[in-house]
């Protein structure tokens, strides 16, 4: 669970170190997104047994991967961390999830926003 908070806020920052047309940052904000809803996917279709297991589940190295892709997306792009902490935080409510690890994250994020979340 603690990395996979590391990977997000890795994620977040990576999204937010963009300030360039808003067109390519909305996008970047989309995607960062669909990047995370798909790591909570992945979460909520876990065991018990699959959770308590020693080696890390596969689908997280691909997230790492994909985050750093969006991070030189958002590096060429030339967003704001402001810009995109705020396009960020206005995306939270479409994140959806049916298990606690996922709940957990989302409700992380409600409270706190991507901002307050990577600091």
């Amino acid at each position: 669970m603690k990395k996979t908070v590391a990977l997000l806020c890795a994620l977040a920052l990576a999204a937010s170190a963009c300030g360039g047309d808003s067109a390519s940052c909305d996008a970047i904000a989309d995607d960062a997104l669909v990047l995370i809803q798909d790591l909570i996917n992945e979460f909520d279709e876990l065991s018990l047994d699959d959770l308590n297991a020693a080696e890390e589940p596969a689908f997280v190295g691909e997230f790492e991967t994909d985050a750093e892709a969006l991070d030189e997306r958002a590096l060429d792009a030339g967003c704001s961390d402001a810009t995109m902490e705020e396009l960020m935080d206005a995306r939270i409510g479409q994140l959806e999830s049916t298990g606690l690890i996922g709940s957990a994250l989302i409700d992380q994020l409600e409270e706190d926003g991507f901002g307050n979340f990577t600091e």
